[in-house]
């Protein structure tokens, strides 16, 4: 009788996302990157996959998107006129529908994608369960962000690991000053480092007065002097420094061209003033800023054209040329790693940079929101730590979120209600428009969704299953258990019969 009941109720659903219980998404209109009005009701048929996105999101976004184009190409052409994708908006104020057909074009993705005005869009968001959050939004859209750019090293034992971009008071002296050809006479007392001279004007040895490092507070338009090691001085939220003899003018030291992205002023003894800045971040400094803040070490030669790496803790690459290191930079509108066409000095702010030997598969280099470094116990464990100083925030794993305000914390989602921010949400809705599927994230395989999208046009009697069944997997494997457990049971009471 159980064997019957299952061939009568159809599939056993075995979804590999996170099952949901809920009622159907009421009508809603929206806007598509077309300027067309989009009635949901009307036009999202058969299964449907809805994913929330905002264009000025660099990387969670397109890869999510890249990923639903492969499963768009999975699909055959009956499944495919039976499955509805759309992408909605959680940052409409910027996404407007030239945005949006700018963002489709350029990811070559097929599908409507939806805008608003705020009041709709946060109906629609409630609808669908999805709370957004601005303020990781907010720290996403800026132009750019040096503190959430990183560089990978793969050595030459194929181990890989993720720095993040760093910018000390120390890495900028030094970088700043190189870029301006003053040479730095660096001292070493109890295991500090302090800058005793430039250009061969070094301080006295009778400590009348020392090199101070100073740094700009914008907030009050005012320069202060420093205490403590250069190297605590987080330069990207205090980019403009200056150098001065402690006992020099402090009041006379000229203000920083605060639209450079970082400065570096020196006043001579002599009351004369000089000035390095530069207005981006280019890769060079980002390797430089990256590696020095994890303590590797790097040997960078400059020749007449371009800086090239000649080693990368302590592995240099060979004088026959077998293999050279090579510079990949992240593609995040395609979300992979594309070999170099330019020098460092050539990127212009770069967001994530990889640096492995030549004869490494660049498809073999991790993602960088697939990294995952520290000891584990920063953010829970549940996700790693991007950026620096008061935008620092976990990058949390799927199905986990902030915990409450905490950015730096990552708390199980125990609700069926999903944060939109740094992640993101993908539904899969049956005919009725009930959300049945939950993929959280960026880092599900396209196999496993599509497997999904398959089960439930299955269930629907969609995709090429009209008229008559085809057994899912899961519901061979159970028709096969009980089948065997029956003839076992028929062989048992012809036994009893016997005896």
């Amino acid at each position: 009788m159980l064997l019957t009941c299952l061939l009568m109720t159809g599939t056993v659903a075995a979804y590999k996302g996170s099952l949901l219980s809920r009622g159907p998404v009421e009508n809603f209109t929206a806007i598509d990157q077309n300027g067309d009005v989009y009635s949901f009701e009307d036009e999202a048929e058969g299964v449907v996959v809805v994913s929330f996105i905002f264009t000025r999101c660099p990387d969670v976004c397109p890869i999510l998107t890249q990923l639903l184009i492969a499963v768009e190409a999975e699909l055959t052409a009956e499944e495919r006129a039976d499955v509805t994708f759309v992408s909605i908006s959680v940052d409409p104020e910027y996404d407007t529908p030239e945005v949006l057909k700018e963002y489709t074009d350029r990811m070559g993705a097929s599908w409507p994608h939806l805008t608003g005005t705020n009041e709709t869009m946060e109906h629609v968001w409630e609808m669908f369960g999805v709370m957004v959050q601005q303020n990781v939004i907010d720290v996403h859209v800026m132009d750019y962000q040096p503190g959430e750019a990183s560089v990978t090293v793969v050595d030459t034992s194929n181990n890989t690991t993720q720095n993040m971009f760093g910018w000390s008071g120390w890495t900028a002296t030094q970088l700043l000053a190189e870029e301006a050809g003053w040479e730095l006479n660096i001292s070493r007392s109890a295991n500090v480092r302090y800058l005793s001279g430039i250009n061969g004007v070094n301080a006295p040895e009778d400590g009348t007065w020392r090199w101070e490092l100073n740094v700009w507070h914008e907030a009050n338009t005012s320069w202060s002097p420093t205490t403590g090691d250069a190297r605590n001085i987080d330069a990207l939220e205090t980019p403009h420094l200056a150098l001065m003899p402690s006992n020099g003018n402090r009041s006379a030291l000229n203000s920083p061209n605060e639209s450079s992205a970082t400065s570096l002023t020196v006043q001579w003894p002599n009351g004369t003033q000089q000035s390095q800045e530069f207005a981006a971040y280019n890769g060079y400094h980002l390797t430089r800023g990256a590696l020095r803040e994890a303590g590797i070490q790097a040997e960078i030669e400059k020749t007449d054209h371009e800086r090239y790496v000649k080693s990368i803790d302590n592995q240099s690459a060979p004088e026959d040329r077998n293999w050279s290191w090579n510079l990949f930079e992240w593609d995040g509108a395609d979300a992979q790693w594309e070999l170099a066409t330019v020098g460092m000095e050539g990127m212009i702010e770069p967001t994530h940079l990889a640096w492995a030997p030549s004869y490494t598969d660049a498809s073999n280099i991790p993602h960088p929101s697939q990294q995952n470094n520290g000891d584990g116990t920063a953010c829970n464990g549940h996700g790693w730590e991007m950026g620096s100083g008061s935008s620092k925030h976990c990058m949390c794993d799927a199905g986990y979120t902030w915990a409450e305000d905490d950015k730096l914390s990552c708390v199980s989602e125990t609700t069926e209600n999903y944060n939109v921010g740094h992640s993101t949400i993908t539904l899969i809705l049956n005919e009725d428009l009930e959300p049945t599927v939950a993929w959280t994230g960026d880092r599900w395989r396209v196999e496993d969704f599509t497997s999904d999208v398959r089960e439930l046009l299955e269930k629907e009697q969609l995709g090429g299953n009209q008229g008559g069944m085809i057994p899912s997997l899961s519901f061979v494997l159970t028709s096969v258990a009980f089948a065997a457990a029956a003839a076992r049971f028929g062989k048992l009471r012809e036994a009893k019969k016997t005896e």
